[in-house]
């Protein structure tokens, strides 16, 4: 029976048991695809089963972006992007269809943009609550759920997409059956995929059902019930699953809901990137109608003729065993675990018809191989005359049968003997794949295969590449059949590696040398000489009279050719030593760039220092909303700012804002460069009045019934100052209404164009410089 008919078989049988579940999330999962530079489709599904009318899906789900640090990045709010039933499909006379299944599944699909950041990202969703009847986990009535989904950091790689599972699970398995189901999945990238059972996370509970935005990580796995556990959660057979495959393998003991979980690890080059983790909850119920074929196979024989079967099927009341000898007709069975000797060594096919009890269409077979060998192993050991081509196999093969009397050697280079022994000389090195194929009889065989390294002495041959800017040697190393380089480049072999860099601290000639080794410690050694020319050295002086705006520069450079003047006041100058005028003055930082005939540079900053005539000005401007004073068109560049404000209040800033405590005329003075020789005051009064300041008025309640009284929520401003925008949630954190201009702003207690429930809602004003949050109340 193949694996498709028999999950649908299983499937069905099992759904047509009539079981009442509550209604309650039963699984999920979180997959992201990466579409160009730093966009990504996040994809969140989720299970649900329908009867009850309790817990619907999130719309909108709440999804959460962490970074490594487990801190608050993003926040999400997704809607269903498609909703359906999972079909109750039957393609076996044995079953009914299901009257009392309903499962549903949930996508939400959206696209956003994640800037890459160290140690990556992770995407969460979290929601309570699983259903209560769960067998395999403790305290189910508060544990939820938590789907994840990894970003890697873009060190590692620099785009990715977690993998897909490429079917939905089954729902219903069946109790005491043999159970398979292909939990394969797809990597958009290529990447390659490890399977393991998982245990599934821990998420939101009954008194948080559905966080927003979600908890931060780290999440605890659930917390198995006794008897439970990551190896065996559904009792009876343990559960498996083949980690190239994915296919899952169980033969369940107990009835009832159980919860697993499944990850498809992904490796891109042997680097482990993520993982997507499903969590789902399977329904094992008793499928008394169901027949099911099974052998072990393929059933090896060794050393023997006799084959024991080993019978895998479910709930058959007889059975029927053809063991496929050909020279015989009497090579049948109705035993359930039955033998047979066969007349030789070979491969055969075996039969088995497993018969129901109830319904002769329910009839299942099933077929197995039987590979029926003596016990024999081929071998040969390898003997090498070091950094030479030459090599003698020397067979060592072994078995029940006796020592080998055949031999079939290929020595990877087109050479071929029957000999038990053979030596050889390989006319080129290279890697070479030798096979023995022996046998005691020339008919059962078995093969040996290892693979040699030919080897030759080692030939020493670098170039080198000079950055005569930085003194700085790049060896590329062209030697072949080498191992190991150690190089020489200041009178010691002391630097070990393929293609080394090295940096002289000294012009001039100097010699570097270079060893090359085998693996099979063969030596051979080269030479070569290069020349380093004098660098370049920048520096410079200067000088300036006090008061004046006028610095002159000294150049003091060696080994250069070409200068480039950074004054530090964005000008520049490609003068030798050039003389220039600021409008600035304090510390100022000034660059020269000095570059020698080789376009090598060498660069050297200095902060200089000076004071410069500056003449006192300002102007004030006066806040009628804050009340606060506002210094401006202040006098530019000076090294020092003091201001009386004429209320016994001072300040050092250049642009002050100050705040005058009482009505009245102000005289307020400003001093430049006080300290220095260059001093400077100008002084002005300026007038404050206290102001009103602004008003605003919320309601906390109104009644939108249609009496023409109070029947809209609007708020009031007066004296307006800010700009403030509104957001109404009501009490499940839906946005219900939402305005930018809330001064304007009306809402008559609709939500989706129908009447909003009664009840409590929050508002959230909000301008550039605060917010207010309350409640009012729905009533009509």
């Amino acid at each position: 029976m193949n694996n498709s008919r028999v999950f649908f078989i299983l499937l069905f049988a099992c759904l047509h048991l009539k079981v009442a579940f509550s209604t309650h999330i039963v699984g999920g999962e979180l997959n992201y695809r990466q579409l160009t530079g730093n966009e990504y489709e996040i994809t969140l599904t989720v299970y649900r089963d329908c009867f009850g009318g309790q817990a619907p899906f999130d719309d909108p789900a709440s999804i959460g972006v962490f970074d490594d640090q487990g801190n608050l990045v993003a926040s999400t709010y997704a809607n269903i992007t498609s909703q359906g039933r999972i079909p109750n499909l039957i393609n076996s006379p044995c079953l009914t269809p299901p009257t009392n299944i309903c499962y549903e599944v949930a996508t939400y699909v959206y696209t956003t943009t994640l800037p890459p950041r160290p140690g990556g990202y992770q995407l969460v969703y979290q929601r309570c609550c699983r259903n209560y009847s769960v067998l395999n986990i403790y305290n189910v009535s508060y544990t939820g759920a938590t789907y994840i989904a990894t970003i890697p950091d873009s060190i590692i790689v620099a785009h990715n997409s977690n993998p897909i599972f490429n079917q939905l699970p089954p729902t219903f398995i069946c109790e005491d059956a043999p159970f398979t189901f292909d939990h394969s999945a797809t990597d958009p990238d290529g990447d390659s995929i490890v399977y393991e059972i998982c245990v599934p996370l821990q998420g939101a509970d009954q008194n948080n059902p559905r966080p927003q935005p979600p908890n931060a990580p780290p999440y605890l796995p659930i917390q198995w019930e006794n008897s439970f556990s990551l190896a065996n959660p559904f009792g009876g057979v343990p559960l498996t699953i083949d980690p190239r495959t994915g296919l899952l393998r169980a033969t369940p003991s107990t009835s009832g809901q159980f919860v697993y979980g499944v990850c498809a690890k992904e490796y891109r080059n042997g680097v482990y990137l993520g993982e997507t983790k499903r969590d789902f909850q399977a329904n094992v119920v008793p499928c008394p109608m169901i027949t099911v074929a099974s052998i072990f196979s393929p059933t090896i024989v060794c050393g023997s003729l006799t084959a024991a079967f080993t019978n895998n099927s479910y709930n058959a009341a007889t059975y029927t065993w053809d063991f496929g000898d050909l020279s015989t007709t009497l090579d049948t069975s109705t035993g359930k675990n039955p033998s047979w000797t066969y007349p030789d060594t070979g491969v055969y096919t075996s039969t088995l018809i497993a018969y129901s009890g109830i319904n002769s269409l329910c009839n299942d077979t099933a077929y197995g191989i039987v590979k029926v060998y003596p016990i024999f192993f081929a071998d040969f050991n390898v003997n090498n005359v070091h950094c030479s081509p030459d090599f003698e196999f020397l067979d060592a093969s072994y078995g029940v049968g006796g020592l080998a009397n055949f031999w079939k050697w290929d020595l990877g280079d087109g050479t071929t003997s029957s000999s038990p022994n053979v030596s050889h000389t390989y006319q080129q090195a290279g890697l070479y794949e030798i096979s023995l194929v022996t046998s005691t009889d020339s008919s059962c065989l078995d093969t040996m295969i290892q693979t040699i390294s030919v080897l030759e002495p080692p030939v020493a041959i670098f170039d080198t590449e000079i950055d005569t800017c930085t003194h700085t040697v790049m060896t590329h190393n062209s030697s072949t059949n080498t191992a190991l380089s150690i190089w020489n480049f200041s009178g010691y072999y002391d630097v070990v590696g393929e293609e080394p860099q090295y940096r002289y601290l000294q012009e001039g000639v100097h010699e570097i040398y270079m060893v090359a080794f085998s693996d099979s410690s063969c030596i051979d050694t080269t030479v070569r000489l290069i020349s380093l020319p004098p660098l370049p050295k920048a520096n410079f002086n200067y000088s300036v009279t006090d008061c004046d705006s006028v610095v002159r520069f000294t150049n003091l450079s060696k080994n250069s050719i070409q200068y480039l003047w950074k004054y530090g006041d964005e000008t520049e100058s490609i003068d030798f030593s050039p003389t220039h005028t600021y409008s600035l003055s304090g510390s100022i930082p000034v660059k020269l760039v000095s570059t020698s005939v080789n376009n090598c540079s060498d660069t050297v900053s200095k902060d200089i220092y000076f004071i410069s005539y500056k003449g006192a000005s300002f102007a004030t401007k006066v806040d009628s909303c804050s009340g606060l004073t506002r210094f401006v068109d202040v006098t530019d560049n000076a090294v020092a700012y003091l201001w009386d404000f004429g209320d016994g209040h001072t300040d050092t800033s250049k642009n002050p804002v100050h705040a005058y405590s009482a009505d009245g005329n102000y005289l307020a003075r400003l001093t430049v460069n006080g300290e220095s020789a260059c001093p400077d005051s100008a002084s002005r009064y300026t007038r404050f009045e206290s102001p009103l300041g602004e008003l605003l008025y919320v309601p906390n309640s109104f009644t939108p019934n249609g009496d023409g009284l109070n029947d809209e929520f609007k708020i009031s401003v007066f004296r307006p100052c800010e700009q403030y925008s509104i957001v109404i949630f009501n009490r499940w954190g839906q946005i219900v209404f939402e305005s930018e201009d809330a001064g304007n702003a009306v809402w008559d207690g609709t939500f989706k164009s129908k009447m909003a429930e009664e009840g409590v809602y929050v508002y959230l004003l909000k301008s550039d410089t605060q917010q207010k949050k309350g409640v009012a109340y729905l009533t009509r």
